[in-house]
């Protein structure tokens, strides 16, 4: 299947002109430019990265220049009263103006060249292309995690997200040249945590939806963005599982939960991609948040931060009714709710929203089987990696 899609991108390269200016900025990065801590909230902000600075400016020209479907103003936000503190906003344009989503049956839907797709996106779209300058720039790695020396370097680009949820919303689409659909690669976790690390702003998000999950686009793409408002995920407690693995239940919807402390980019990403190829597999709907937070077991206040990433199984969506206050996709089950209306937005209650997350919840022995599997997964790969 891999070979299949790879080729149809190729066919692309010869009609479409967008892709060849997809590298006419690339932007560098070693392990030198991460970011390992970030300030507190309450805190200065402290200045922003060549990460920051580079897409906030360029997504700014975007934004003065017409290319976005609609002019994104400071949107109206308040934190509902509440222990989980939920921060609303109201952005009804995202509701009306965005793509229609693509019709999606399965979490393991084949890429469909035919169909809309990021190797399509005008180049005015494109912000820049990201290469890791400590790796080789030929890395031929699969979904599977194996590797095909004989394919192209790989191209890891940045493009606005057209019908944005807040500022500087961006697409993060890795490995764009392999036409992968919209399954997690260990590449794309990776490169996503990277992309975490690289920006010195407290409050930058990185968001997955699977396929069945709210993904409107069959082509392997995590979204990002800026939020100046402090969510409990990043300082929650959580509940140790097993190596690396913890369990998030102060949230309707209960996860998974990783750290970056104690371990590093390459060991996390390796095994979140192993669970989320579990889910694949099981045709088990998930989203993937990151963000930065406190470590855990630390208070709110510790000002040892580190990168927290959730995860969570949830009910797939297939064309269900929608509630009319929010979709339930990744940034929802964060705390953060994109709200369709203004009177939605005035009269919505931390027990309305509770009520709507909770429904995406898989039912509890389903749930609890999934956690079994994580957690021997989790202690296999720890005793691999001894």
């Amino acid at each position: 299947m891999i070979k299949a899609e790879v080729k149809s991108f190729q066919r692309g390269l010869r009609i479409t002109s967008n892709m060849a200016d997809m590298d006419s900025f690339v932007l560098q990065y070693s392990s030198d430019d991460f970011v390992p801590q970030t300030t507190r909230w309450g805190d200065h902000a402290g200045k922003k990265s060549k990460f920051d600075r580079e897409l906030t400016s360029r997504w700014d020209n975007c934004m003065e220049n017409g290319v976005f479907r609609y002019n994104m103003q400071q949107l109206d936000t308040r934190v509902i009263p509440g222990d989980k503190a939920y921060v609303a906003q109201l952005n009804s344009l995202r509701a009306t103006e965005r793509r229609k989503p693509q019709t999606i049956m399965s979490v393991s839907q084949p890429f469909n060249p035919d169909l809309f797709n990021f190797t399509k996106v005008h180049t005015k779209e494109i912000l820049f292309g990201l290469q890791n300058t400590d790796e080789s720039t030929t890395s031929g790695a699969t979904m599977n995690g194996t590797t095909d020396s004989a394919q192209e370097p790989e191209r890891h680009i940045i493009i606005i997200n057209v019908s944005p949820l807040e500022y500087g919303h961006v697409l993060i689409v890795p490995q764009v040249n392999r036409c992968y659909p919209q399954v997690l690669t260990e590449t794309a976790v990776k490169v996503g945590l990277e992309s975490m690390l690289l920006s010195s702003h407290r409050g930058f998000r990185i968001g997955f939806n699977s396929l069945c999950a709210y993904a409107s686009v069959n082509h392997l793409h995590m979204h990002a963005y800026y939020l100046e408002q402090q969510l409990l995920v990043e300082h929650c407690d959580v509940e140790p599982l097993g190596p690396n693995v913890h369990e998030l239940t102060v949230m309707p919807c209960h996860g998974f939960a990783f750290q970056l402390h104690g371990t590093t980019v390459k060991q996390i990403a390796r095994l979140i991609h192993n669970i989320t190829m579990y889910f694949h597999d099981n045709d088990i709907a998930h989203n993937l948040f990151i963000t930065r937070g406190t470590v855990f077991g630390e208070p709110q206040s510790s000002t040892n931060r580190t990168i927290r990433m959730y995860l969570w199984p949830r009910k797939k969506f297939i064309g269900t009714k929608v509630p009319d206050e929010f979709n339930v996709a990744v940034v929802e089950l964060a705390g953060h709710l994109p709200i369709k209306d203004d009177s939605s937005f005035q009269s919505l209650t931390e027990e309305t929203a509770d009520h709507i997350i909770a429904d995406a919840s898989l039912p509890l022995e389903e749930y609890n089987q999934i956690k079994t599997t994580v957690v021997k997964m989790a202690k296999q790969l720890d005793t691999k990696t001894q």
